[in-house]
């Protein structure tokens, strides 16, 4: 999903801004899908494509596209998300996009039904709360072997498997033929958690 700050709803929606900058660790959105917004008013963002450029290489006339004055402000606007550091050499993710007024269908559960299951699922837990910690080790290594990704957390596998299944029910996990991915869902939860 792509955030964008209150400001800018009204200028994505009239098609005035339809680029964004994002620093990702990985790419959240893929070209050809659409997402909904965070908007009041509803709506849809269509991906259209996504590039990876070097933070160097972003120039004024990227940062005009994108609704900022230059360079210096698109790479500020891009790390104030994450708060990381940015050098020449990272990387920042170009997203190109049209809106929609016409949102995809509602996802099986709302934002706020999954914070209560997650919760609950964090309550019943014997070794203590599990589920954020889970969903980002799997955001941070998509496509990475369960074997691994259960010694990183010191979890038995048998257990770190069964608690992505969890996950998966409640639709923010996919399975790939090696390893996990989160869903859109999945990582709209992953984003707003990170902003709380």
């Amino acid at each position: 999903m792509l955030m964008f700050t209150s400001e800018d709803h009204r200028r994505v929606a009239s098609g005035e801004i339809t680029v964004t900058w994002r620093l990702w660790k990985y790419a959240h959105v893929k070209a050809g899908k659409t997402y909904a917004t965070n908007f009041a008013f509803g709506g849809a963002i269509v991906v259209e494509d996504v590039r990876e450029v070097p933070a160097g290489e972003i120039t004024d006339a990227d940062a005009h596209e994108a609704g900022q004055p230059d360079a210096t402000a698109l790479i500020e606007y891009a790390r104030s998300h994450t708060g990381r550091p940015v050098s020449p050499d990272t990387i920042l993710y170009r997203v190109r996009f049209h809106f929609e007024s016409e949102a995809p269908p509602k996802l099986e559960y709302s934002l706020e039904e999954v914070s209560k299951r997650l919760a609950r699922l964090d309550r019943a837990s014997r070794t203590g709360p599990w589920t954020l910690q889970t969903l980002r080790l799997i955001e941070e290594n998509p496509g990475v072997v369960s074997r691994e990704l259960a010694l990183e957390i010191d979890v038995p596998r048998p257990d770190f498997k069964l608690n992505v299944r969890k996950l998966k029910h409640l639709g923010l996990t996919l399975s790939l033929p090696v390893g996990y991915e989160l869903t859109e869902l999945g990582q709209t939860y992953i984003d707003l958690a990170g902003e709380a």
